[in-house]
């Protein structure tokens, strides 16, 4: 620039005169793309927390609020002090100060400092809407910088750099694929792994916003379409197709086998865990599903994977309970029951059988086999007895007398009283094990694979397209 300012001085005034005006034209040009390349950027409403009674919030160099509905400035605060939201019925209160507000205020960062919500800074500004006494923290943020905060939240920044642009690329086509997710509750998607794993500038890392940034506006499409490039941990060795999970066909979601995730040994690719009758029926509970005690649990069906499509839970009075694993899972936790990849044990569980009361007494038997005939009768026999008979049958024992059984009733412990069930899950691999298999892809990333390589591999049929 400072070679070309000094050519423009050295020019006589009618050639610099003409030259100014291309230069002139050359900075609307510039300016108007990158204006166009501004706005082309998606911008994102992320919910952040979700129907809460108060909220602490602060600006590291301030911050301004503004009413929503009528932009009227409520509030400027000049220094990092934190602020404390509460809803009310008809609107908030900052700090001791209450606002009438139907539908909430904005709150921007002064000068270039970030936000801060409940000590977690974030990029972009905040809404929060008031809606029945309850408030939603929404954070509006550009597309590129929301993935500063989410792939070091889904893998490690120690990955290698192809891993961590292939998670870069699906990260993003995600977001643009769901933006309508959640629109009618006022936000796109939420922080959490119900859309994806989001932490603001406290999760962002050199080595993923470079991946961000490497792959900038690239995403991944199908038949020129975003994809839902839907992603899990570890596929444990094969990932599935989206119907055999979710029960709808989608064509770039297709089984493919993954072995990829051996070479780099995933901490749960092998997992087990165990799980108590009242720990079941508590979770089952609150989910809707009322059962007084568990007979039995079984496999459903399952897809030409070895996954479980569903599970059968037989309860008491015969009453059966079908639940499609995902939705097991979720019920469950999906931290103990890690994949639909597994198969099933139970310890326990059966009626016991009546047992006698200890103190009931028993019934006596003869020592030998047939009762000693008495003596007398003996004698009165019609045969001669030598001295030594007659000396015997003086010396025989009298016979014991039998005892008789009490006319006692019966008492049982523990009769239909069942013992502890505990059902014990085997299985590998972690995720719903659609589409991307985080792991395989650092295991194809170690092999030399690129991220193309990598996407194309886990959905079938795409291609990557870079749009803004």
């Amino acid at each position: 620039m400072i070679h070309l300012l000094n050519y423009f001085r050295s020019c006589p005034p009618k050639k610099r005169y003409f030259q100014s005006i291309y230069i002139l034209w050359l900075f609307i040009i510039f300016f108007i793309i990158n204006l166009e390349a501004v706005a082309a950027t998606p911008v994102l409403r992320v919910g952040i927390l979700l129907n809460c009674k108060e909220v602490t919030i602060k600006g590291d160099k301030g911050l301004k609020i503004f009413a929503l509905q009528s932009g009227d400035n409520l509030w400027i605060q000049k220094d990092s002090c934190a602020l404390k939201i509460i809803a009310e019925a008809q609107g908030l209160k900052i700090n001791n100060q209450s606002f009438k507000t139907s539908q909430g205020i904005k709150i921007i960062p002064r000068e270039d400092g970030f936000l801060q919500v409940e000590g977690t800074k974030y990029r972009g500004d905040l809404e929060i809407r008031v809606q029945k006494s309850l408030l939603k923290v929404i954070n509006i943020i550009g597309l590129e910088q929301y993935l500063f905060g989410v792939l070091k939240k889904e893998i490690s920044p120690d990955w290698p750099g192809e891993a961590l642009r292939a998670q870069a690329i699906a990260a993003r086509t995600f977001a643009l694929a769901n933006m309508n997710k959640y629109i009618d509750q006022g936000y796109n998607i939420c922080a959490t792994a119900n859309s994806q794993e989001y932490g603001g500038v406290s999760y962002e890392h050199p080595a993923t916003n470079k991946a961000v940034n490497d792959t900038k506006g690239i995403i991944a499409t199908y038949k020129g379409e975003p994809i839902n490039a839907v992603y899990h941990s570890d596929c444990g060795g094969s990932t599935e197709n989206s119907e055999d999970v979710w029960g709808g066909y989608v064509p770039y979601l297709r089984s493919v086998s993954s072995e990829y995730e051996e070479l780099v040994s995933p901490p749960n690719h092998k997992w087990s865990c165990s799980l108590s009758e009242q720990e079941i029926l508590t979770k089952l509970a609150q989910n809707g599903h009322q059962l007084n005690s568990i007979q039995e649990i079984n496999i459903g069906e399952q897809t030409i994977t070895g996954r479980v499509k569903s599970i059968n839970i037989l309860g008491d009075n015969g009453k059966k309970i079908t639940l499609k694993t995902n939705d097991f899972r979720l019920l469950i936790g999906p931290n103990l029951v890690r994949s639909s990849l597994f198969n099933m044990e139970s310890q326990g569980g059966g009626r016991l059988e009546p047992e006698p009361q200890k103190n009931e007494l028993p019934i006596s038997k003869p020592t030998q086999e047939n009762p000693q005939e008495d003596v007398t009768e003996i004698l009165k026999e019609d045969r001669s007895f030598t001295i030594s008979e007659l000396i015997a049958l003086l010396n025989r024992p009298k016979k014991t007398p039998e005892i008789k059984e009490k006319n006692n009733p019966k008492v049982f412990e523990n009769n239909n009283v069942p013992s502890n069930l505990t059902i014990i899950f085997n299985g590998k691999g972690s995720g719903h094990g659609v589409g991307l298999s985080q792991w395989g892809a650092y295991g194809m990333a170690k092999l030399g694979f690129s991220y193309e390589e990598i996407l194309k591999y886990y959905y079938q049929g795409i291609e990557l397209t870079k749009i803004y």
